[in-house]
């Protein structure tokens, strides 16, 4: 049903479908139960599988690409300029990856950094306290991430989506100061 919906609406927009080309390996089942819970209950590939199949009979294009970074992409370069939800704005960058646009560093993520870094400035009060102050795991991000973000905007887009692009460290600094 809702395969049909979402075939049956790009055909009347005369748009393809970009679909993002999760993978659950069966490598983490029996290991962790919030994992298996999670799984079990996300039909995605049951949807996934409906889905190019109705595009397939209905002559729709489709494209899968690569869900690395999308969330991460979409919270700090999309959100707030178009005011949506970081899940509409990851949607965003599917579709621009679907598209053939690579992701650039911009204005808004290099303030973003320097935002972190003004953050991170020590105080007068040495006193540590939950929160306040430069922890390991966001110092060791901001060393690595300093001489890629520079860098980045020259890469091809494969190496811009790849494991060891900036936006990993760029990811780290989101998921702490939210």
């Amino acid at each position: 049903m809702l395969a049909k919906a979402v075939v049956d609406i790009a055909k009347a927009l005369g748009k393809p479908i970009a679909l993002e080309a999760l993978g659950f390996s069966k490598g983490r089942m029996d290991t962790e139960k919030p994992f298996n819970r999670m799984a079990s209950q996300f039909p995605y590939a049951a949807i996934r599988m409906a889905i190019l199949r109705r595009a397939v009979k209905e002559n729709v294009g489709y494209k899968q690409v690569p869900p690395q970074h999308t969330s991460t992409i979409g919270r700090l370069k999309y959100e707030k300029k178009y005011g949506v939800s970081v899940h509409c704005a990851a949607a965003l960058v599917i579709g621009r990856r679907a598209m053939g646009f690579r992701e650039r560093i911009t204005r808004e993520v290099r303030d973003f950094v320097l935002r972190v870094k003004e953050r991170l400035k020590p105080t007068g009060d040495l006193l540590p306290r939950e929160g306040i102050g430069m922890t390991r795991k966001v110092e060791a991000a901001l060393h690595r991430l300093e001489p890629r973000l520079g860098l980045h905007n020259g890469l091809a887009r494969w190496q811009q989506e790849s494991f060891f692009s900036c936006w990993r460290e760029l990811k780290i600094f989101a998921l702490t100061f939210r």
